[in-house]
């Protein structure tokens, strides 16, 4: 059943808001997490990967929130928001950890976990609050607003430390102020409401139940299969793209503010211009060859810009990123609606982001230290035959027809 008018107009505009605010958010993973570690706090490869692992950590945890949120008999919307006023807590303690290393990795860490744990309550909720056919697209929507913010964020958080690392603690509160405007959108979303009786006296299920689809659905088992190749290919390389620019071992170095521009500006200008295409295929295209062509887009990306230190090849790496990052966040988030029955998807989601969550943690560790040994070109011919396996590994299943089928 689709939901009413009013829900939808409710949710989209809720969601658009939150989508400014994780923008800012999310320029604190992929850009200035790393540049305050490596520049202000001159932090090894064991710190910087335990940074980027710690969003991983939260996706892994995500696989027991639904167990945790069915035992509870809490509201989807109110879960997400009490973990995201801890995500909020977390960047405050990282902001008055100026002269922590300690202080700023715990905070930092605690923000991404708390960041990464409601992703299926949010699949959830958007399976329930968007009508099948508009679900691709409204959610490019948002995802555009949350690039313009990104983009936005990313020049200018660039422009306030270039020249002076000193001032990074006011960025933090930024990412605070703006995890603090997601939970408000949060609590506000449509969610249904609980029948606490019903919920007291349901059988009790292991929190690994969720798992069990593993076992039963052939088709997602290969398509996780396919995303385990795909995220130990992808992730190595995408955890080295500041590094690869801010680091003098790899021979480039660049400044601040133009490190900023291809890692967070011009990715998201690309992200920008290329979300609605993506939310139009999304809603028509087959889904495992559009996860095909993303992960195709993602090869061209890691090759574009880690085979040379030529400005403009970075320039085009970056922009080849971006548009594989847009069509790859839309299937990211949304793919499981086309599998699971609708009262599962928070189920398929879960094993999803608990499975990305291993290899997230795992990656970028194997990243920076594959790099530190060896070079980043062993880490761009690893990537590279990993994320060929990914494609390989769907070719049946693309074979198979339109999957909307399975939506039952």
């Amino acid at each position: 059943m689709n939901p009413s008018p009013q829900t939808v107009r409710r949710t989209f505009g809720l969601e658009t808001v939150r989508s400014v605010a994780v923008g800012v958010q999310e320029t604190a993973f992929q850009t200035f997490a790393i540049l305050i570690a490596l520049k202000h706090f001159e932090s090894g490869p064991a710190v910087k990967s335990l940074i980027l692992a710690s969003q991983a950590v939260g996706l892994i945890g995500s696989l027991f929130i639904i167990p945790w949120v069915q035992r509870s008999s809490i509201r989807l919307n109110h879960a997400a928001a009490g973990i995201s006023f801890v995500a909020a807590i977390g960047f405050i303690v990282a902001a008055l950890s100026k002269n922590s290393e300690i202080g700023f990795l715990g905070g930092m860490s605690v923000g991404f976990i708390c960041m990464a744990l409601p992703m299926p309550l949010q699949t959830q909720l958007l399976r329930q609050n968007y009508p099948d056919k508009q679900r691709g697209r409204l959610f490019s929507i948002t995802i555009l607003a949350r690039a313009i913010s990104a983009m936005a964020f990313s020049y200018f958080g660039g422009l306030w430390l270039e020249g002076n690392m000193e001032k990074f603690p006011l960025l933090l509160v930024c990412f605070a102020v703006a995890t603090l405007v997601s939970t408000v959108c949060f609590i506000f979303l449509p969610s249904p409401k609980i029948d606490k009786s019903i919920a007291a006296n349901a059988p009790r299920v292991s929190v690994f139940y969720s798992m069990r689809w593993l076992r039963d659905d052939a088709q997602f088992r290969i398509v996780i299969f396919a995303a385990m190749a795909m995220g130990f290919g992808f992730l190595p390389a995408i955890a080295l793209r500041v590094e690869y620019l801010a680091n003098p071992v790899h021979g480039i170095s660049l400044d601040i503010g133009t490190i900023a521009f291809l890692t967070g500006v011009l990715p998201s200008l690309a992200r920008m211009g290329s979300t609605f295409f993506w939310g139009w295929l999304f809603d028509r295209m087959q889904v495992f060859r559009l996860r095909g062509i993303v992960n195709l887009c993602f090869l061209a990306g890691i090759l574009t810009y880690f085979t040379t230190p030529v400005y403009g090849m970075l320039v085009a790496g970056s922009i080849i990123f971006g548009i594989a990052r847009g069509g790859g966040e839309i299937l990211w988030n949304l793919w499981v609606t086309k599998l699971a029955k609708p009262e599962h998807v928070g189920e398929y989601m879960s094993v999803h982001t608990f499975l990305t969550g291993i290899r997230a943690l795992i990656a970028p560790f194997f990243g920076f230290y594959l790099a530190d040994l060896i070079s980043v070109k062993a880490v761009v011919v690893s990537s590279s035959l990993l994320i060929g396996l990914s494609v390989i590994i769907l070719i049946p299943l693309m074979k198979r027809g339109v999957l909307a089928g399975r939506q039952k």
